[in-house]
């Protein structure tokens, strides 16, 4: 929900007035389908959590939904918000089982962003491993809650080859790329790879002590290759794979 007075809020104010005075303002929904279609779920093997991640609620509002909240002496529900309920009947045992087969990007993003204090671009890394960048900046800017195992394996890899290495800054357009990473990574108190806990950073609650330090590396990463007429014009990223290009889907 936006902050009361927000442009957000008011913009939301004024098309919640305008359905409820053309008669189409429905915020909620009868709960019975919509229980009867997560019992099916569950009686298929799917868990609560992976429900509620298949359709982007929360794991307690499907909980709820089944048993109420006895600790609190509340009943189930005699309603659900009709949002939660499109969400929910939406789901099937196909999305629960691709939901199940995603991981917290926690661990991606600490990576990514641990890199870019080394001064590598977001643009560049995803050049390097492979990933559309519009994905990396999901994944970087903390939009994107779960990535798929092959983001996070590919992260991984870019991670173990060039955690120690500094972004190349041969040519003045590099040294601007290179210095506004670092900046970014300063203002948002991001961690070179230093001063991340190798067995922890995987962890979502793991809440890194270090803040952003100037960080001189071991070396400069290679070079990433440029387009190859072999490739039908797609870049090579580092170790040479090749890299997809506006792609959005691979996250």
């Amino acid at each position: 929900m936006a902050a009361p007075g927000s442009r957000a809020h008011r913009e939301y104010a004024r098309w919640r007035a305008r359905q409820i005075a053309y008669g189409r303002w429905e915020p909620w929904a009868a709960p019975a389908p919509v229980r009867e279609h997560v019992r099916a779920l569950r009686q298929a093997g799917a868990s609560y959590e992976a429900i509620a991640q298949a359709a982007g609620v929360a794991t307690m509002t499907v909980h709820r939904l089944l048993h109420g909240e006895p600790a609190k002496g509340r009943p189930i529900p005699g309603r659900i918000r009709a949002a939660h309920a499109k969400q929910l009947l939406a789901v099937t045992g196909a999305t629960v089982q691709e939901a199940a087969a995603r991981r917290d990007a926690a661990g991606t993003r600490r990576r990514l962003r641990a890199l870019i204090a080394m001064g590598h671009p977001a643009a560049s890394l995803a050049r390097a491993s492979g990933i559309p960048p519009c994905v990396v900046w999901g994944i970087v800017r903390g939009t994107t809650a779960t990535v798929s195992q092959d983001v996070h394996a590919e992260v991984s890899a870019l991670y173990e080859r060039t955690w120690q290495l500094r972004a190349p800054e041969r040519s003045a357009a590099e040294r601007r790329a290179a210095d506004a990473a670092r900046r970014r990574a300063a203002m948002q108190g991001w961690p070179a790879p230093m001063g991340l806990d190798d067995e922890k950073i995987d962890d979502p609650a793991y809440r890194p002590r270090a803040q952003w330090r100037p960080a001189t590396g071991a070396g400069v990463v290679p070079p990433i290759r440029e387009s190859d007429p072999r490739d039908g014009g797609y870049r090579r990223g580092v170790g040479g794979h090749v890299i997809e290009q506006g792609c959005c889907s691979r996250n």
